[in-house]
């Protein structure tokens, strides 16, 4: 038997694509403001608690959808993905606001999964905080993000969204989360490298970057001078629910 050709394998792979978002977002709304953030930082720097300090997403009645096998975030966190989405269902269809994270597979496959699960309940009249932690490990490349992740960062802010990312490895993150992501949280780094990198990324020297401390970030919001110095508070983990 031949091998396909590559006009078939590319149409073939465009039809991938196509089918993965099955579902379409609702309500567009352009004027909403570009408020995704990164959070980089090795191992040990305080990257989630950070995330956990942001004031950005609301304390209280919030729409909060993440992907968090640690249980680093307070939530309700399920193995199951039906389980997964029933808990979105019944979360927004009362109303209010609500903590739902995924703690299931984890790899690139099921990340996929999750975006377009994410993706399928935006509703630009509604804002809806999604948290993805450890972004390194559902990258399949450091080129474009893979395409249902391509989709959310790409298209979600206009439909309500907020994404809110993590990663200990910053060099294995595809750069479509740096470009889609305006604000950037920049902790310790590993290598000077890593250093240079982030100085650039933040706007913050070289050297002050090497200074930095266990829960010390550069905030940067992509404009000149803008790198911020902040050091947040370790809270403990608490409220954290599992479920099957």
């Amino acid at each position: 038997r031949a091998p396909p050709s590559r006009r078939r394998i590319r149409r073939q792979r465009a039809g991938t694509r196509r089918r993965l978002m099955r579902f379409r977002a609702r309500n567009p709304n352009p004027s909403h403001p570009a408020r995704h953030t990164l959070y980089l930082a090795a191992t040990g720097g305080g990257k989630s608690q950070a995330l956990k300090w942001n004031p950005e997403i609301p304390r209280k009645g919030a729409r909060v959808v993440g992907w968090d096998h640690a249980g680093d975030h307070p939530g309700l966190h399920f193995y199951g993905r039906q389980s997964f989405i029933r808990a979105l269902k019944h979360g927004i269809g009362r109303g209010g606001g609500f903590r739902i994270f995924y703690a299931g597979d984890k790899d690139p496959r099921a990340w996929e999964w999750w975006c377009e699960v994410v993706w399928a309940f935006l509703d630009g009249d509604h804002m809806t905080y999604a948290i993805g932690e450890e972004l390194s490990a559902v990258c399949e490349s450091t080129g474009k993000a893979t395409p249902n992740a391509a989709v959310l960062l790409n298209e979600g802010r206009k439909y309500g969204l907020v994404f809110h990312g993590t990663s200990q490895k910053p060099q294995e993150v595809s750069k479509t989360y740096f470009d889609q992501c305006p604000i950037k949280f920049i902790g310790q780094q590993n290598s000077a490298a890593m250093c240079r990198r982030m100085s650039m990324e933040s706007g913050a020297t070289v050297a002050e970057i090497d200074a930095l401390q266990p829960m010390q970030f550069f905030r940067s919001d992509g404009r000149k001078g803008g790198a911020e110095l902040i050091t947040v508070p370790y809270r403990a983990p608490a409220g954290v629910i599992w479920r099957d």
